[in-house]
């Protein structure tokens, strides 16, 4: 059988795609002299509120970043649990450990493979402090009903959103069930910069102001610092996802419709609820044992996590 590969990424391709004003953008951020904290980022983050529809947004240096500060900024710490999917990247995980808790895995629902909301409460304890739904593959966890859970047990809901930007409910926008929002802009996600980069949006002033200070080693004024990090989206990135941020929703639909063109005898598409507005971060398919005999596959996600 003749192979045809297809490349995974085509970052290049964009790239040149916006190269005139990428490049414009770049070189005004260079001939500025400001080049962390700056008016670039400043802009960015207005823009990506008002996308987002949220009060507040604060570029990192990473979604992994976001959301530990996000887990720190809300008090969560040592002797606290944290619910989440098992069938997510490794950084979910991760961050709750980094933020000193415990994390504790409820499986994915087939349908979707996000979070089984039925199987939430069965992992709660007096421990519990919050829940972190990822939308896996670009698709919106069930979160009115995971905010519903919230609410009774007195428990934040920190959304993982580093696959999703974009993406919606039938009856509900991203964040509007939650404390606050985790997105990621490495080069591979919908919206990716040059390198790595991270944010949280909000609709709570005092979270957003106690990330900034986090973001900056503790300081929100020079010279004036406590314990924080270094966790900046530095303006350069700043600049060039505010190029991309104008585009990414002609993108995601771009992504739905190849997604939705795209037919075969041996492969389904992992598209189950069309209703919802899903912006495709993967094209996720389910193979039969015969498809798989004649192509190069790999799974999604195939890790061992242990805490140190």
């Amino acid at each position: 059988m003749s192979e045809n590969p297809i490349g995974f990424y085509g970052h290049v391709k964009q790239y040149h795609n916006l190269k005139t004003e990428i490049d414009q953008a770049i070189h005004e951020v260079l001939e500025s002299g400001s080049y962390v904290l700056g008016p670039q980022l400043a802009k960015f983050e207005e823009e990506l509120a008002r996308y987002m529809n949220a009060k507040e947004a604060v570029g990192l240096n990473s979604g992994t970043d976001a959301l530990l500060l996000a887990f720190l900024g809300l008090g969560i710490g040592p002797g606290d649990e944290v619910i989440t999917t098992s069938n997510t990247f490794f950084a979910t995980a991760e961050a709750i450990w980094l933020a000193g808790a415990t994390p504790v895995f409820v499986d994915s629902e087939l349908k979707t493979r996000n979070i089984d909301v039925s199987k939430i409460k069965a992992a709660i304890t007096s421990k519990t402090r919050a829940i972190v739904p990822v939308h896996l593959y670009g698709l919106a966890a069930n979160m009115p009903a995971i905010a519903e859970i919230a609410k009774a047990h007195d428990l934040f809901v920190v959304e993982d959103c580093a696959q999703a930007i974009g993406a919606r409910g039938n009856s509900f926008r991203i964040g509007e069930f939650s404390d606050a929002v985790c997105l990621s802009f490495i080069i591979q996600k919908n919206l990716g910069c040059f390198g790595d980069g991270g944010a949280v949006t909000t609709d709570n002033p005092e979270l957003a102001a106690h990330i900034r200070k986090l973001r900056n080693h503790g300081s929100l004024k020079r010279s004036h610092h406590s314990i924080g990090y270094n966790s900046r989206l530095d303006d350069l990135q700043a600049a060039v996802l505010r190029v991309k941020l104008k585009r990414v929703d002609q993108w995601s639909q771009q992504r739905r419709d190849l997604a939705g063109s795209t037919t075969s005898l041996y492969v389904k598409l992992l598209w189950p609820c069309r209703s919802l507005l899903q912006v495709m971060s993967m094209f996720t398919i389910f193979m039969s044992s015969s498809a798989k005999a004649g192509m190069r596959c790999k799974p999604t996600w195939h890790q061992k996590a242990s805490r140190p």
